[in-house]
């Protein structure tokens, strides 16, 4: 394949991967922070654990400062221009990593309430950014050979 076309296309994934996030992580930790917790929260999560620890705002708060960080760092990998191949996308691949914690909280929030159907699709959300990690940043897949 054309070197020129392989680092455009690369780019171009790169581009839509940061701002798939962008768009998820500022709809919903941005959404978080300007609505507060919804009312339906506690009557959700107050007969969970979490409303014994941390306490049933604080994780709302936890989870959404944990996607503003997320919004940020994907906002910064942009400016950073971490797409176009001329440095490494550090930015990016942390964004990524970060975003799998969060969809674990979900998750664990989801099989709490007993979501089932809720948490099988977050289970899908974190093997995409997975799999998307493991695109942006392939050596922290790539095996070392230990000769």
């Amino acid at each position: 394949m054309n070197p020129k076309l392989t680092t455009c296309l690369r780019a171009a994934a790169l581009l839509a991967i940061t701002l798939l996030f962008l768009m998820v992580w500022g709809f919903t930790g941005l959404g978080k922070v300007i609505g507060g917790p919804p009312e339906w929260l506690v009557e959700k999560f107050g007969p969970t654990i979490l409303a014994k620890f941390p306490g049933v705002t604080a994780t709302f708060w936890l989870l959404a400062i944990g996607e503003v960080l997320a919004f940020g760092l994907a906002a910064a990998s942009l400016m950073r221009g971490e797409f176009l191949g001329k440095r490494p996308p550090m930015l990016l691949a942390a964004m990524l990593a970060w975003s799998l914690f969060i969809f674990v909280q979900l998750g664990f929030g989801q099989w709490l309430t007993s979501e089932f159907n809720a948490t099988q699709q977050l289970f899908m959300y974190f093997c995409g950014t997975l799999l998307a990690l493991a695109f942006v940043a392939p050596e922290l897949v790539a095996r070392r050979n230990t000769d």
